[in-house]
């Protein structure tokens, strides 16, 4: 399968006053389209780093990144900002939705920065919470909230869609569940999933495991065949 993403020899590094602080130290790797990836490795190990660069959130220090063909490392700011708008749907361990807007509404509001978004009742019942569109963040669950931050991803209907510990909040069940939606939407619309997680359980599900340790890239597997999530146990 040819690469639809390439992470080339990519480092950053932050400075704390006078200290350099290297989060990635040379990291390399490859996706497929319509891959269900899993980054996995300890706190950090890197991956947050891994996640943001992608999404256009943070910039490299040195390296390459490239998505369906596009140079994501050589863009500015602009640029940038319009590629995290149309290109790339964000899923949150905390869930990051508006408190004083509905579910319905905190999917329309995404729907507004995409180029060819889906419909925002079309999605959420994907997601089954056609019955809790009326219904502020305050009163669903936490796996219901997660659903509807999943659904605002969707909506965008972004090329790549990247997940941040998306269970790390949640009971066992309620995170199998989050998961299964995840895979079964990489499975049904053919799009692009990285997840990260420090859970290497969760690896088990993926097209592709990528460990990372020390900023780097320590071992890259492919599971000939993913786990379904109802089969993991943490």
């Amino acid at each position: 399968m040819a690469a639809y993403i390439e992470f080339s020899e990519v480092s950053k590094v932050y400075r704390t006053g006078e200290v350099d602080v290297r989060a990635l130290d040379g990291a390399s790797f490859t996706v497929g389209k319509g891959e269900f990836c899993v980054v996995a490795g300890p706190s950090g190990a890197g991956k947050t780093t891994i996640l943001n660069i992608l999404g256009g959130i943070d910039t490299a220090t040195a390296g390459e990144i490239v998505l369906d063909g596009r140079c994501i490392s050589g863009m500015n700011e602009k640029q940038l900002t319009r590629y995290r708008r149309t290109d790339i749907g964000f899923v949150f361990q905390f869930y990051n939705l508006i408190q004083n807007l509905t579910a319905l509404e905190n999917v329309e509001i995404a729907t507004e920065m995409g180029e060819n978004p889906l419909d925002p009742k079309a999605v959420l019942d994907d997601v089954e919470l056609t019955h809790r569109l009326s219904n502020f963040p305050a009163q669903l669950s936490g796996g219901e909230q997660q659903r509807v931050a999943i659904a605002r991803a969707l909506a965008k209907n972004p090329k790549l869609l990247l997940c941040d510990e998306p269970t790390g909040a949640l009971d066992d069940t309620t995170g199998k569940h989050i998961l299964s939606l995840l895979h079964t939407t990489c499975r049904r619309t053919g799009m692009t999933v990285v997840l990260i997680t420090h859970n290497s359980v969760i690896a088990d599900i993926a097209d592709r495991v990528i460990k990372v340790k020390n900023g780097r890239v320590a071992k890259v597997y492919f599971n000939e065949s993913p786990k379904s999530a109802a089969e993991i146990d943490w």
